[in-house]
């Protein structure tokens, strides 16, 4: 069988590295590549039939050149404005990208956390399923008898037109500022490298720096990536954030203290928390956060680490990383082509 030369240039972990390489099609010989030199990338791409790239860097005219056997450059997410389409197209060249499907769930889900937390959802489902007594009495109802908010609960808010902080901005934040849009919301987002300014035009974004996002927010979506032993987001950043704001995250585990975001919510300093993702997984028994969440007038949810969808580790998303390469292999269309 011949075997195409596949270029994957990443950022991932070794073991999400593991998974994208045994889901990798026979047809392909894959060179998987995280942070790479510009001269070994270089001499790489002189035989490469294919390149999938992940926000790695930009894809210039100079590496495109540099690749005469090139017949696809694909790159997974949506976040395209780093390759040089011309020199693709005077090349010759399609370029394609691949929505992440598991980059959608995860900003739905932090969509869920958002409004779960806004609404008091888990507090709403314990009084309507107490169906305690509240003076009031029961009648059918019709379209002049009712009983709006018969346990006369407060704090329920709204997420038209808030301002939300995304600290972490990948393809989970870009999914999650096209989501956010249809609410109307003031979106301030702070990554490492920031956007081109024409990117921020085009998606209503503000760059902030943390502190800042801190103080304005209304809601702070986490998604961070793994920092080290050091929690980026503790006690101190809890107390510059708002009175009242809320906190959700779906980033990576081990970057939120989470005892000090439950003495910030206990205190009331924020009105509610949600999570995904934790220092330690599975919860046990005996975790501060179990032990929290028994209360359902605290206004915290958690769930377990499944927003990316009920998928096994590694997931679909693995053999769609190569879904273009064995269409062109194959003669058939290629999907999300922009040149």
């Amino acid at each position: 069988m011949t075997k195409h030369k596949t270029l994957f240039l990443t950022q991932r972990g070794l073991q999400h590295q593991q998974w994208a390489m045994e889901g990798a099609p026979a047809e392909l010989e894959l060179i998987m590549r995280r942070g790479a030199s510009r001269e070994e990338l270089l001499a790489l791409l002189a035989d490469a039939e294919f390149l999938i790239t992940e926000r790695t860097g930009v894809i210039d005219a100079e590496m495109i050149a540099a690749a005469p056997k090139l017949r696809l450059i694909q790159r997974l997410g949506r976040q395209t404005w780093d390759i040089d389409l011309d020199a693709a197209q005077r090349a010759g060249v399609p370029v394609c990208y691949w929505p992440i499907e598991g980059c959608v769930m995860v900003a739905e889900h932090m969509m869920l956390q958002m409004l779960g937390l806004l609404k008091r959802v888990r507090e709403a489902m314990h009084v309507t399923a107490e169906a305690a007594d509240y003076g009031v009495e029961t009648k059918r109802g019709d379209e002049d008898t009712f009983a709006y908010n018969w346990s006369r609960r407060g704090g329920i808010g709204k997420l038209t037109g808030a301002t939300v902080g995304i600290l972490g901005f990948g393809e989970i934040g870009l999914e999650l500022v096209e989501q956010l849009q249809g609410f109307h919301c003031t979106v301030l987002y702070h990554k490492r490298t920031r956007l081109p300014e024409s990117v921020e035009a085009q998606l209503r974004l503000e760059y902030a720096a943390p502190d800042a996002i801190a103080a304005r927010s209304d809601i702070i979506c986490s998604l961070l990536p793994y920092q080290g032993p050091q929690e980026p987001i503790d006690a101190s950043y809890f107390a510059r954030m708002k009175p009242g704001a809320l906190f959700v995250h779906c980033g990576s585990g081990a970057t939120v203290d989470e005892g000090a975001l439950l003495d910030a919510l206990r205190a009331g300093h924020l009105a509610g928390a949600a999570l995904d993702t934790y220092t330690y997984e599975p919860l046990r028994p005996a975790d501060p956060l179990v032990q929290a969440v028994q209360d359902p007038t605290l206004n915290l949810i958690l769930t377990p680490h499944i927003a990316a969808g009920g998928i096994t580790a590694g997931g679909h998303s693995r053999t769609q990383d190569y879904d273009n390469i064995l269409a062109l292999l194959a003669g058939r269309e290629l999907r999300y082509r922009i040149a």
